[in-house]
């Protein structure tokens, strides 16, 4: 993780300075809202994209005006991990909706043509950050200024008691019992499950 998203974006933006440079380019850079919001069983892409946001927050001071730079911190949207696929600990690709309803729980995935628009529209309009979505901005001031109620939150919500299924956590339960996958879950992402069944 820490070379595709990190190290990968460090040395792509070091070949392309000097032709953004050039340009008056725009460098878009796409963290993740896990940058700052430690959900549990992430903690390696957490990292990864912590990395890469503080690196380029230190970059746009160290560029001035020369480059600008947008941090792109998306929530979860569609993709292969909000369908349910993991890397089991053998090493192999495994597709399991429960473990994904697990991780992803109750928080809403947005479509992934939302998420595009979003970030053209925010690199356009030259905006320094884009969370997709904008209602997900409230989570970095969450973890600011109560940062022991949202680890109490997440521990709560995501994680079961000790030697328990991942599947007993109460995130789990609430979407279970409510159905909310249908509301909360593109139709591609819950299509997918229907497939494996």
């Amino acid at each position: 993780m820490q070379d595709i998203n990190f190290w990968g974006s460090i040395y792509m933006t070091k070949f392309a300075i000097p032709y953004l440079r050039r340009s008056e380019g725009r460098i878009i850079v796409l963290s993740s809202a896990a940058s700052y919001i430690p959900a549990p069983r992430m903690s390696l892409y957490a990292a990864s994209k912590a990395a890469m946001t503080l690196f380029f927050e230190a970059l746009r001071i160290e560029f001035g005006r020369d480059i600008k730079i947008t941090l792109i911190t998306p929530g979860y949207v569609e993709s292969e991990m909000t369908q349910g696929k993991f890397i089991d600990k053998t090493g192999k690709v495994d597709v399991d909706p429960q473990m994904r309803d697990v991780q992803v729980s109750i928080i809403p995935v947005v479509k992934v043509e939302e998420c595009a628009k979003a970030i053209v529209n925010g690199a356009c309009r030259g905006e320094r950050y884009v969370t997709v979505p904008a209602w997900f901005k409230v989570t970095y001031l969450w973890k600011v200024f109560f940062p022991e109620v949202v680890e109490w939150i997440l521990r709560l919500l995501w994680l079961s008691s000790s030697g328990t299924s991942p599947e007993d956590a109460l995130s789990k339960k609430i979407l279970d019992y409510t159905g909310l996958q249908k509301v909360l879950y593109p139709e591609n992402i819950r299509e997918l499950e229907s497939k494996i069944k």
